[in-house]
C-alpha cells in the first residue's frame, strides 16, 4: 500500500479525527453540565451521543 503521507488523505483523515475529537469533547462537557443541573435524563443522552462520537473517531 502507497504512503498516504503528505497528501490530500491524511490531511482529510486528521481533519475529520480532529472534528470528532472535539464533538465527543462538547458532548462531554454538556453531560456534565447537565448532570450538575440535575437534569440526568438529558446528561445521558449526551452522553451517549459522546460515545457514538468516538466510535466514528
Amino acid at each position: 500500500m502507497p504512503s498516504i503521507k503528505g497528501t490530500q488523505t491524511e490531511l482529510n483523515l486528521l481533519k475529520s479525527f480532529a472534528g470528532e475529537s472535539q464533538a465527543r469533547n462538547r458532548y462531554t462537557f454538556f453531560a456534565s453540565v447537565a448532570k450538575k443541573e440535575g437534569f440526568e435524563q438529558i446528561s445521558a443522552i449526551f452522553t451517549e451521543t459522546a460515545d457514538n462520537e468516538k466510535e466514528h473517531a
